[in-house]
């Protein structure tokens, strides 16, 4: 049976042409252009901040890098900010290098270098002359990880990258590099293994031929573990060129005497001979009871007063380098300094004793990775981290927290169903949130509109489409919960394993970092959950049952669980299964046995994350498949689509960009409707995935990590890690695109039923230091279609049922799709005549409102009439928030 028909109708009596072979030259670009992104948040739960600058001159000019987010910038001292680096390549900041000597030059290395599980990767160096206002690629793409970008102090053209290389894997595009023409060219001056890069560099302040890179060995494994499996190594430690990257000396008095692991420097502007060092090692084999105080050969603070010669351990503190490792040195005051990890640390007498947490960090959000000190006035300190960007004028005392950019990194969406839709989002190191896809305030979508579930990370999460009050969300490894919105009451509901019996090991379920679980389409109190097996409960998550044997590829690792899984809405207990192992399962029945399935995927890379199962609305038989094999050090994106549950595989990847991806939607309406979320970006197959276009109008370059199609609106709903939630609204008329369509003279879309929302004035002062995004206007969107050898001109009347025209649009239509807004207005009153120049009138004429109720929608292009029905439903106000 066929899925396609929309859930309202357009009136009988559309006429069929012959088809214009001329539309078939039509490209999905073009169409794409026709749907725009709108951002709605959240902003008060920021993102990781990797790096901030001002220029020193003008420190209310200040320049942000984010993780996964771009790069952004403020004129006037945070109040607003914009973003500028949106349409480059990638999102993934490493490092900004802000030339001292003209603050119009930056070079930007991409890629950040925090060595996490989630860490997107870079494109190389860029560079803009104008204050970022525009971009150039200079190279370097292979580096994918740039720790460190340093300018020369009076020679712009002179630029140190230091690059980590690739982080799950080997390479050689690693070390220091260096330019003297600006970017032109590049020379590796210091180089040691493919598995060892440059975590940290820094100049002295007086003599910048006089350099200090700190090398760092780091692999990350397949899996979702905290650290790096691999983040100590022999070459690692502090090396040092007197001659700008022409000879370097590896610096070893008074330093670990064990491999060392990642290690931050700074270098005193004030006394330049005196360094800090923030250094990590390997922890003995035998690491029992309480270590040395001061031990050299165990993470802590060094401090160095000769230009690094020698160097002494000043204080113990040092919190997982291998994510964190930032220090910064007072530009006034060789004895202060700022660490930031988690918590940040201060210390004003050379590291003997160091403040850390409350203290000094206030109530900011922890993990801080990104620091800049005023040297104008050392009380005015930008700190950025997981939290986003923090700004304190008083050393510590006092801090803001920057709460008007969606940096928000979501790993996971869900929508509900009520009127207007909320979007539930789970955020990295930022938990579960929830938010208002439009507000009933004119002001549009703001902080105010979202409110928290959880902390921690935020993952999956599911709405009861019968109660939205009842929500289903997790942190990390597979700790579901249940909410009730209206009560707060939390329910945790993970399943565990039985009681060992007596002489019997207790059994440990495994879950992934980013745990799946699903509603059943079929009976919203029925979950299924993937673990190391796939688990049941039919009585909202209360009790659970084992549904699976351990259906990963490799039980002996912790980390080996699945990851995506999905039933399909046309049988019930058909299910599918993927793991973090690359095994692929389905289960055709209630009862029947598992079937595993990624062996018959011919051609396929083996051991691949199964990034994403969906199953068809369409096709029992059918399912697609993600592959992500970043992990493996393929950046190339794979994508699967098998008819017979998995007998046979078709490789639908077509021309696809690079990039890995997350997700793939088929549409519910349209069989040959796909829409899949990559590293960088989305793309759109109109055609089942024989090609593919870009669908990021108005939408950054940002990791797309979850898509969802709103079962009732119809709107595209985005999860950017990076960026936050994105709204595409209204795709219905994709949703109706056939080749039949395409290939049409005239075609007249169905519309969509739209409320007449009713919304109100915020009567108070604001500020510009605020976040809001626009709602979208109410109306109806009417969308048709011209094929190439139509040139007529085009007007869309609103008429009621009785048949008097209400409104009369008119259009210049181009070839292929073509939109127009109605507003729910009937035709403005012509202006009156006589009186004293007509009075004073704000704003354009505007008709009344047209009530509620049914009307009809005629497109008539030369000749041609088509006619549908439009739908205009009464808001219902209810209880807007938690």
């Amino acid at each position: 049976m066929s899925r396609f028909t929309l859930p309202f109708l357009a009136l009988a009596g559309v006429l069929a042409f012959a088809p214009d072979p001329a539309a078939a030259q039509l490209t999905p670009e073009a169409v794409a252009e026709h749907f725009e992104w709108r951002e709605i948040g959240p902003a008060n739960p920021s993102g990781r901040i990797i790096d901030v600058v001002a220029v020193e001159d003008s420190p209310h000019i200040i320049y942000m890098g984010t993780a996964s987010g771009g790069v952004w910038r403020t004129v006037n001292a945070g109040i607003t900010w914009e973003p500028i680096f949106d349409d480059q390549p990638t999102a993934s900041i490493g490092d900004i290098g802000l030339s001292p000597s003209d603050p119009n030059i930056l070079y930007v290395g991409t890629g950040e270098a925090n060595n996490r599980n989630s860490s997107p990767w870079g494109a190389g160096v860029f560079k803009s002359t104008d204050g970022g206002d525009s971009w150039s690629f200079v190279g370097l793409k292979e580096t994918r990880h740039i720790s460190r970008v340093i300018v020369h102090p009076t020679d712009p053209d002179i630029v140190y990258i230091g690059a980590m290389g690739h982080l799950w894997g080997t390479n050689e595009e690693r070390g220091v590099f260096k330019t003297t023409d600006g970017g032109e060219s590049w020379e590796k001056v210091l180089y040691f293994d493919e598995k060892t890069g440059v975590t940290d560099l820094a100049m002295d302040p007086v003599d910048p031929e006089i350099i200090y890179a700190v090398a760092h060995e780091r692999t990350r494994d397949k899996f979702d573990a905290g650290d790096p499996v691999d983040q100590w190594g022999p070459l690692a430690g502090i090396y040092r060129s007197r001659d700008g990257g022409g000879e370097w000396t590896k610096l070893e008095n008074g330093l670990p005497t064990v491999e060392m692991g990642r290690t931050g420097i700074d270098v005193s502007r004030s006394d330049p001979g005196v360094l800090y060092a923030l250094v990590s090692t390997e922890p003995p084999a035998d690491d029992a009871g309480d270590p040395t105080p001061l031990d050299p050969n165990r993470d802590g603070i060094f401090k160095s007063t000769d230009w690094g010669e020698s160097w002494v351990k000043v204080n113990d503190w040092n919190n997982r380098p291998s994510y964190y490792s930032q220090i910064r040195v007072d530009p006034n005051d060789s004895d202060v300094f700022w660490a930031f990890a988690s918590p940040m640390a201060y210390s004003d007498d050379g590291g003997r004793t160091v403040i850390f947490g409350p203290p000094v960090q206030g109530n900011t959000h922890i993990d801080y990775h990104a620091g800049w000190i005023d040297p104008a006035n050392s009380d005015h300190v930008l700190v950025g981290g997981d939290g986003g960007l923090n700004v304190t004028w008083d050393r510590g005392q006092n801090w803001e927290v920057v709460q008007q950019i969606g940096l928000a990194q979501a790993y996971a969406i869900s929508v509900d169903m009520r009127k207007p839709y909320y979007v539930v989002v789970g955020l990295q190191d930022n938990g579960m949130w929830v938010g208002a896809s439009r507000a009933r305030m004119t002001r549009g979508v703001t902080n105010n509109d979202w409110f928290a579930l959880s902390n921690a990370d935020g993952f999956q999460s599911q709405v009861d489409p019968t109660d939205f009050n009842t929500v289903y969300a997790e942190t990390q490894s597979g700790n579901i919960y249940r909410q009730d919105l209206r009560t707060g009451q939390n329910e945790r509901i993970r399943p565990q394993p039985p009681e060992a019996g007596e002489g019997e090991e207790q059994e440990r379920y495994r879950f992934d970092w980013n745990t799946p679980f699903i509603l059943s389409p079929h009976n919203p109190e029925t979950l299924y959950l993937g673990g190391n097996k796939v688990f049941k409960s039919v009585d909202r998550g209360d009790n659970w049952t084992e549904i699976s044997d351990d259906l990963t590829a490799l039980p002996e690792e912790r980390a080996s669980a699945i990851v995506s899984i999905d039933e399909s809405e046309l049988e019930p207990g058909l299910l599918w299964a993927g793991t973090n192992d690359g095994n692929i399962w389905v289960r055709r029945s209630e009862g029947a046995p598992w079937e595993q399935v990624n062996p018959r995927m011919t051609g396929a890379p083996e051991a691949y994350w199964v990034k994403r199962v969906e199953a068809s609305h369409h096709e029992p038989g059918r399912a697609y498949v993600v592959l992500d094999g970043h992990r493996h050090d393929d950046y190339e994106p794979y994508i699967y689509r098998t008819d017979d549950f998995g007998a046979t595989w078709t490789n639908i990847t077509a021309d696809l960009p690079e990039g890995s991806l997350y997700v793939v939607v088929e549409d519910a309406f349209n069989p040959d409707l796909l829409f899949v979320g990559s590293e960088v970006g989305l793309q759109y197959s109109i055609d089942g995935g024989a090609d593919w276009a870009p669908f990021m109008t108005g939408l950054p370059t940002v990791p797309v990590h979850d898509l969802v199609i709103h079962p009732r609106d119809q709107d595209l709903v985005a999860g950017t890690h990076g960026r936050g939630a994105w709204v595409a609204g209204d795709i219905t008329a994709l949703q109706q695109m056939t080749p039949e369509v395409m290939a049409s003279s005239v075609h007249l879309f169905d519309v969509r039923p739209e409320v007449q929302w009713l919304t109100t004035y915020e009567f108070s002062w604001t500020t510009d230091k605020r976040f809001y995004k626009d709602n979208p206007p109410t109306g109806s969107t009417i969308s048709y279609h011209v094929g190439s050898a139509l040139s007529a001109p085009v007007t869309i009347e609103v008429l009621d049922l009785e048949g008097r025209v209400l409104r009369t649009l008119t259009d210049e239509a181009e070839t292929g799709l073509n939109r127009v807004f109605w507003d729910h207005r009937e035709t403005p009153p012509e202006p009156q005549a006589g009186g004293q120049g007509g009075g004073f009138r704000r704003g354009p004429r505007v008709g009344p409102l047209v009530e509620p109720g049914e009307y009809l929608v005629r497109l008539t292009v030369g000749s041609e009439v088509r006619t549908t029905r439009a739908v205009v439903e009464e808001d219902v106000p209810g209880y807007m928030g938690r």
